[in-house]
Formats: C-alpha cells, sequence, structure tokens
C-alpha cells in the first residue's frame, strides 16, 4: 500500500467523520465543492426533469428545418449567480418565458433530491428572478447563529434561524404585534428569552405579564420595568398602559404642528416622526400563558376578564403608532376563551407558531382566527409567502443594573403597579 492510498484513506476516513459529528465542518470543507460540482453538472438534465424548461422559439425551429439540421433542444433557465455559504449554496437563476415562481417552489423537493441536498427554498426577488437557497446539513439539530448579525436598526432583534440557514428577525417597526402558540416544550419561553436578551441592548422599557406567579419572567425582572404577575394586576397594568398610550398620542398630536407649508411625508404619525429628544420610550409587552387572562369562574372575575380584554385590543389596535408592541405567547387561544378574545393579540393575522407538534397547535387555537398558522410556521410576506419553520438558541443574560425605565409621559401609572423585588 502505497503513501498515496494511505493519504486517500485518512481524507476519506476524516470527511466521514467530519460529516457524522461536526456537519457545519464538512460542509465547509468538502461539502461545499462537492455541492458546487453536481448542481453545475447536472443542472441542465434536472431542470428538465422537473419541468422548468420551455420549447424553442418557432424561428429556432424554422431555421433547423431548413437548414437541415436537428432541432434544437428545450431551454433552461438562465444561471445568474451560485454563490456558497456557510450553510449552503444560494443560486440565482433567470426564469424563461412562460415560468414563474411558483413553478420552481412546486419543484423544490425534487431539486432537493435530485441536486443531493438537505433542504431548498426559493423566493422571487424581482419579476422572472427566482433564487433558490439550499442548505447542505440539517441547520437547525444544532443551532449556531452567524457571528455577524444585524443589531443596529432599532427595535429589531436576531431570535432565530431558519430552516433555510438564514437568520429571522424580529422587527417591531415591521410587525408590531405578535402571536406566539405551541404545545408544552415547543420552545416559547427560549423564544421569550431570545427577546429579552437581544431587546437589552436598544432603547425600550420592558413590560411582564405572567400569570403563573411570575415563573416564567420573574428570572429576568431586572430586565423589566413593570412585571405583573396574577390576572388583577395584570389589569391594573393594562389600563395604565392604556392611559399611556392616549398621553403618547396627545404628545403627538401636539407636535405635528400642521399648516399649509408642511408637506404631508412630515406630518407626525407616530413616536419615530418625533425629535429624538421628545420621543417617548418604545414599551414591548411580554404577555405568558395569554389564556389564563381570559379565564373566569365567578361573575367578578368575569367583569375583570372583559376589562383586559377591550385593554388588549385597544392596545393592539392603536398601539403601534404609540410605540407600545404586544408579543403574546400561550398554548391555545380561540374563541372558546371568550368573547372578543381572538381579536385581541394579532390584528395584523402574522403569528409565528414555533411547536414542533403541528397538530395540537391546528387543535389549541388557530384554525379560524388564522388559518396559516395551521401549518405550524411564520407566514413572512416580505420574502416569498411560504411557511417556514425556525428553532430558537439559548442565550446567557448577562446581569445588567440598568433596565429600561419609561420616560414617556403616562410613567406615573406604571410606578403604581406592584413590582418584584430582584
Amino acid at each position: 500500500m502505497t503513501w498515496q492510498t494511505v493519504l486517500l484513506l485518512v481524507v476519506v476516513a476524516a470527511a466521514g467523520l467530519l460529516r457524522w459529528r461536526r456537519p457545519a465542518w464538512y460542509w465547509l470543507t468538502f461539502g461545499v465543492t462537492f455541492a458546487v460540482v453536481r448542481v453545475l453538472v447536472r443542472y441542465s438534465s434536472v431542470m428538465e426533469a422537473c419541468g422548468l424548461t420551455v420549447p424553442p422559439p418557432r424561428w429556432r425551429l424554422m431555421v433547423a428545418r431548413l437548414a437541415n439540421r436537428p432541432a434544437p433542444e428545450s431551454r433552461v433557465p438562465r444561471i445568474l449567480r451560485l454563490r456558497p455559504t456557510r450553510t449552503g449554496l444560494v443560486l440565482r437563476i433567470k426564469l424563461r418565458q412562460g415560468l414563474d415562481a411558483f413553478d420552481v417552489s412546486a419543484a423544490s423537493d425534487r431539486l432537493r433530491h435530485s441536486f443531493g441536498m438537505y433542504g431548498v427554498t426559493s423566493r422571487e426577488l424581482r419579476s422572472g428572478v427566482v433564487e433558490i437557497r439550499m442548505t447542505g446539513y440539517d441547520v437547525l439539530k444544532r443551532v449556531q447563529m452567524p457571528a455577524k448579525a444585524d443589531t443596529t436598526r432599532p427595535m429589531r432583534v436576531p431570535v432565530a434561524l431558519r430552516e433555510d440557514g438564514s437568520v429571522h428577525y424580529r422587527d417591531y417597526r415591521t410587525v408590531p404585534h405578535g402571536l406566539t402558540l405551541g404545545a408544552t416544550e415547543s420552545g416559547k419561553s427560549v423564544y421569550q428569552r431570545n427577546l429579552v436578551a437581544g431587546l437589552a441592548q436598544h432603547h425600550v422599557a420592558l413590560v411582564g405579564i405572567d400569570c403563573k406567579q411570575g415563573v416564567e419572567l420573574f428570572p429576568l425582572a431586572r430586565r423589566f420595568s413593570a412585571l405583573a404577575d396574577n390576572p388583577d394586576t395584570a389589569l391594573e397594568l393594562l389600563e395604565a398602559l392604556v392611559s399611556h398610550m392616549q398621553e403618547v398620542y396627545e404628545l403627538i398630536r401636539a407636535e405635528q404642528r400642521i399648516s399649509v407649508g408642511v408637506p404631508d411625508a412630515e406630518i407626525a404619525a407616530d413616536i419615530w416622526d418625533l425629535p429624538e429628544e421628545l420621543r417617548p420610550v418604545p414599551v414591548v409587552v411580554l404577555v405568558d400563558e395569554v389564556a389564563e387572562l381570559a379565564l373566569f369562574a365567578s361573575k367578578d372575575e368575569e367583569k375583570r376578564r372583559d376589562r383586559i380584554i377591550t385593554a388588549l385590543i385597544r392596545l393592539a389596535q392603536l398601539g403601534r403608532a404609540a410605540g407600545v408592541y404586544l408579543e403574546i405567547c400561550g398554548q391555545r387561544f380561540g374563541s372558546e376563551l371568550g368573547k372578543g378574545i381572538t381579536h385581541a393579540a394579532c390584528p395584523a393575522h402574522r403569528p409565528y407558531c414555533p411547536s414542533r407538534q403541528r397538530r395540537d397547535v391546528r387543535e389549541h387555537g388557530l384554525r379560524r382566527h388564522c388559518p396559516g398558522c395551521c401549518a405550524g410556521g411564520h407566514l413572512d410576506s416580505r420574502r416569498d409567502a411560504r411557511y417556514r419553520h425556525r428553532r430558537g438558541f439559548h442565550r446567557r443574560l448577562a446581569p445588567d443594573p440598568r433596565p429600561a425605565h419609561l420616560t414617556a409621559p403616562g410613567r406615573e401609572h406604571l410606578q403604581q403597579v406592584r413590582r418584584p423585588h430582584p
């Protein structure tokens, strides 16, 4: 046995070990090269087998017939760019006439099998241009967030990793309210911790409602400006937030100064249009187990429940412009919890369901309220309107002696609410 053979065996053994124990390292060392070769060599045959080709134009057929030449082959989408990433490949193609992005999306599973990749997703960048993202391994088996994540934009934090290897950002200025549903051990608490850790870098006040006597949010109490641990205190807190919201609207109205010479684009409509020295602090309201706020066993509790739901509905409908954002979690959310509950948390119908059990999500909540949630994924209208799974990552919270507090009008209302001692 020569040394070349021994070296080859060592390389093959090392590649197999890396693929088994460290898929990310295997992809960066060996997998990306093999994948690029497979895609380039099999591209034409795979596109033809997946039905992503178009017949040649008539003038080419006529020219071939007049010249007595073989008929031209079907045309495949043109490759614009093939870029390797740390988790897979990004293939950008130009579609031929007669094809659309839905044809590529419908062939995603066949493309995954033909190119030998772990997962394939697609989205349309512009008319006729489609980006196909292919992952080389299961990126959700061992979540590793990229070292460089965009955390410069206000109210935008990375909280999870998508199945295609990209980072999912929770952008409150784009989607002001969020609803998280899932069965037990589905990742809701991890998602909340990631939000609290990410928002700690921003100038924002956190308000928590945890009706399980503060079991989930009490360990993070130093991050919160106010924290309610029972329905009675939650009612006081929500009504204080409604008062705060109304006073913020009065501030915005006083600073509008509408006149004939002011362009429409410069008229203040929310807190982000105000000068920085006058801008109130945004408030993110974290609600754990929303069903506990809607349950009642007596007439007095029913009256309290109606006031809570009314306050939630007002915050959900009017809170965005005042800088009040809702982040609600729970195991179930439906009309069986009482009148008005389905309108309280997510009027934009953009929920995030991290549950790994799709059947439980369907049974526990949003088939009527939001049919898209029944897929167990997230509807992202800014990408490709497809449902994508994602998994959160654990992040250790460093002690911070300077939690964000409200400095906007209405602060005195929140100071009346009972707060836990850290």
